[in-house]
């Protein structure tokens, strides 16, 4: 239908209707949609909605615009602003989990023989110690814990914690 809008003055109606098989009252109709949608809407509202969210550099989403918009225009509700954003085509950036590589499997260094060959039934204390490395995200960046566990008692036999 954006196509038939922009190329109406150049093609006949009729001809890009049945080439693209559409229904010429389909398209009448969606012009008379596209204007009026955003016209229901106080253009002040949504002006402040795109600016706001245009000088927040694309990042605020209903809620944070919501906020904005409470602080000016009480009277509007969620339901207005989240149908203006999808008219504007607004949306919030969402930050995306980041997920650390634990593994490289593609590396060229010697593989270490696996002594246990997962066999993890132990007779006495010390015999077998297995160890684990786990990353925690801090308010610093991440910090790394390794653990060293004996295998016949399960308890710590000793750790530590580093940022490298």
């Amino acid at each position: 239908m954006m196509f038939m809008e922009m190329y109406r003055f150049e093609f006949s109606i009729r001809s890009m209707a049945e080439v693209l098989e559409v229904s010429r009252s389909g398209f009448y109709q969606f012009l008379k949609r596209s204007k009026n949608v955003l016209e229901k809407y106080d253009p002040e509202l949504v002006e402040f909605i795109k600016e706001t969210w245009l000088s927040n550099r694309k990042n605020y989403g209903l809620v944070r615009l919501l906020r904005e918009v409470k602080k000016v225009y009480s009277f509007y509700g969620a339901r207005t602003v989240r149908k203006v954003m999808k008219l504007c085509e607004i949306r919030g950036k969402q930050e995306k989990r980041f997920r650390i590589a634990t593994t490289d499997s593609k590396h060229k260094n010697r593989i270490a023989p696996d002594l246990v060959q997962r066999k993890f039934q132990v007779a006495r204390k010390n015999e077998i110690w297995v160890s684990d490395v786990t990353y925690l995200r801090s308010l610093s960046g991440w910090i790394y814990l390794c653990v060293i566990l004996d295998l016949y008692s399960r308890k710590v036999v000793g750790w530590s914690i580093s940022k490298k």
